[in-house]
């Protein structure tokens, strides 16, 4: 109530797992972490109620004692729920939705300090439009996800090389839970993520899919492993890079993965950070990259400290022209313009941001620009 009597913007800071400024501002950043911890599980609802600022990380063994689990994740599970939420964070599958389409129901201090609680069962039109703001709407502090049954997956990883990619990718989509791969621009691109060796035009691909056998029975060494979900999905990263990644119509599949490749071995050639390729399905958040369309996921990246933005531009110049939408915590180019054009829902996303937060408290320059 301060910072707003004061004009100051007010934003909230997770885990920092973002490389867009979402959270840069000169007014006021709240610390919210203490709004941690889980605050129900329903088994017979299949949800879970937590803390906004609750780590993905620490959902997984309460989960599976309900014999529950998350649908889907990231490679990572460090960022904070609300994090994930916010800027659609997902995994593979285009079975699966985004972090941002599971959301079913949260509660948020608005823009004149007033406590609100939503759910897609009592507002089912207007919910869409707080699964995925970035943080425009209020601040969340508590929010409720749909979970699914606890699963068991089975993992297989190979460095496969392209040609086997190509021949085997419609069918490795239409078998595996999860599909992904990293492609390798050069001989020591691999090393760059903490990938196993590969030489150049080599793809890492990771293979998950459920099963009966019993967790721990593939042992532990990754690329083999057998356990509960929440086990298999997280990697660990060195955070050595900066990311841009835009979501294009899953239709365009291999030949937008072919065209990029070229791209950046004849135009880029100091791109040598890996491009890794994921899948996600189509969700109704307004804001969502996913909002109704299944996506092929791709993402670069450049080196912190060196100036990437040329290579960027070119990425974006493609992807853009392919219907690419961006990644909200990513690095990206978007516009105000381009929002207006890709999401039919834009116009109905800034009218509800403004009936929530009518002086503009929780936008900074950056969120201004695309959503004022």
């Amino acid at each position: 109530v301060r910072a707003r009597a004061a004009k100051q913007v007010i934003r909230t800071y997770g885990t920092g797992h973002s490389f867009a400024p979402i959270v840069s501002t000169d007014g006021v950043i709240l610390d919210t972490k203490s709004l941690r911890g889980i605050v129900n599980i329903d088994p017979v609802a299949k949800t879970v109620t937590a803390k906004a600022q609750t780590p993905i990380a620490d959902l997984g063994a309460p989960l599976l004692d309900a014999g529950l689990a998350l649908k889907n994740q990231g490679d990572i599970d460090t960022q904070t729920l609300i994090g994930a939420i916010s800027t659609a964070t997902h995994g593979s599958g285009l079975a699966f939705r985004s972090f941002a389409g599971e959301m079913v129901a949260c509660q948020l201090i608005d823009g004149e300090g007033n406590l609100r609680q939503y759910s897609l069962a009592e507002h089912p039109d207007m919910f869409h439009g707080l699964q995925c703001a970035v943080g425009t709407m209020g601040i969340m502090t508590e929010v409720t996800m749909s979970v699914a049954p606890a699963y068991v997956l089975k993992e297989s990883i190979e460095i496969m090389p392209i040609q086997e990619l190509r021949e085997r990718w419609e069918d490795l989509l239409a078998t595996y839970r999860h599909f992904s791969f990293f492609w390798m621009p050069t001989d020591g691109s691999s090393v760059l993520y903490g990938l196993p060796v590969a030489k150049a035009d080599d793809c890492y691909v990771k293979l998950y899919s459920e099963t009966d056998e019993p967790p721990g029975s593939g042992g532990q060494e990754v690329g083999s492993r057998i356990d509960h979900s929440y086990k298999i999905y997280p990697a660990v990263f060195e955070p050595n890079f900066h990311e841009f990644e835009y979501f294009i119509p899953a239709e365009q599949g291999i030949e937008a993965f072919e065209a990029h490749r070229e791209l950046m071995l004849s135009l880029l050639p100091d791109s040598i950070y890996p491009m890794e390729l994921r899948f996600v399905g189509p969700e109704e958040a307004w804001m969502s990259p996913n909002y109704e369309r299944a996506n092929l996921v791709i993402s670069v990246a450049g080196k912190p400290g060196t100036d990437y933005w040329d290579y960027l531009r070119a990425c974006d110049q493609h992807l853009y022209g392919r219907d690419g939408r961006a990644h909200w915590g990513k690095l990206h180019f978007m516009t105000a313009e381009r929002l207006a054009q890709q999401f039919p829902r834009y116009h109905d996303f800034k009218e509800l941001r403004r009936s929530l937060d009518p002086d503009g408290v929780f936008l900074n320059p950056h969120l201004s620009d695309l959503f004022a």
